[in-house]
């Protein structure tokens, strides 16, 4: 089949995995999808370069019902769990470069302390640390967040930040998910990240914001009409900024990076990823606290 003018992209995919899914689902409806893959990579698919990992094509006529399907595919893969979300998922041969690595190197570049003797990473987060024991590939967050220690995209985030983060100050200018190269192409439709709900949710109960930034190590910023600013890692802070609605503007929550983010984690997967867990630490702690500080399981 030859990748001609009679077709058309339809959906731009995130990892070989995604792409895998969704032309059997194509497929199996009948229609001749083609995939057109951006870029090879040796990590069999899970980390998306910037402009997406590839994308589908399908003939013009059967643009509307492909289309269709492959929505209602990832609305309901949305609403389900993903596909990777256990730290054992985690490709391996990031765990060797990690063991394979200069401790004191990692250490100076990404801002962590690094223990001789106990041979462990200690990695700031938020107001707790992360212990990283690449020998036995583990990860613990010390203290109360301690329940997404096995998180997949805690796993991928951090082991990215320490073997290619840098030793460059911040910038502290400001950005957008979409102001990143190639952020408003990626960060749409599967990948937009979830604000909306904590919008709504604060809007109700303004003061629970500020009780869960101080749960969460956040300082306070001047900035909207609630602000915080946290120290996610040593040299990733996030900024979140909060404007309350009123009878002519519905309220908005918005999340922002310092723009040397690129630096430390330099494909876009990596930092929705970060962002991701971000806001489930972030929905975990409003919880706990509207629940009188029990654990939502």
């Amino acid at each position: 089949m030859n990748d001609s003018a009679q077709f058309t992209s339809i959906y731009t995919l995130a990892n070989r995995f995604e792409a895998d899914l969704l032309m059997d689902a194509l497929r199996q409806e009948g229609i001749p999808a083609l995939l057109r893959g951006f870029e090879e990579t040796p990590y069999t698919g899970l980390f998306v370069p910037q402009k997406g990992w590839g994308r589908i094509m399908v003939p013009c006529e059967m643009e509307d019902m492909a289309r269709e399907i492959v929505e209602a595919f990832v609305e309901d893969v949305r609403s389900t769990d993903a596909p990777y979300t256990k730290s054992s998922e985690i490709d391996p041969v990031l765990w060797e470069r990690l063991r394979e690595a200069d401790p004191a190197e990692i250490a100076g570049n990404s801002g962590v302390e690094y223990d001789d003797q106990e041979e462990v990473y200690i990695i700031p987060f938020f107001n707790t640390a992360i212990v990283c024991w690449p020998e036995s590939e583990k990860m613990e967050i010390i203290g109360e967040f301690s329940k997404f220690s096995r998180d997949f995209q805690l796993h991928l985030f951090v082991l990215h930040y320490l073997l290619e983060s840098q030793e460059r100050p911040l910038s502290k200018k400001w950005v957008t998910e979409k102001d990143l190269p190639s952020g408003a192409l990626f960060f749409s439709g599967p990948h937009a990240l979830p604000l909306e709900p904590f919008a709504k949710l604060f809007d109700t109960d303004p003061e629970l914001l500020h009780a869960c930034a101080q749960k969460m190590g956040g300082e306070k910023v001047n900035l909207g009409d609630i602000s915080y600013e946290f120290s996610i890692l040593p040299r990733v802070p996030l900024l979140i900024i909060f404007w309350l609605g009123d009878e002519e503007f519905r309220p908005t929550f918005h999340l922002l990076f310092d723009d040397t983010i690129s630096l430390h984690l330099p494909v876009l997967d990596q930092v929705f990823a970060l962002a991701n867990t971000f806001t489930r630490i972030l929905m975990y702690s409003a919880k706990s606290l509207k629940e009188g500080g029990q654990d939502e399981q």
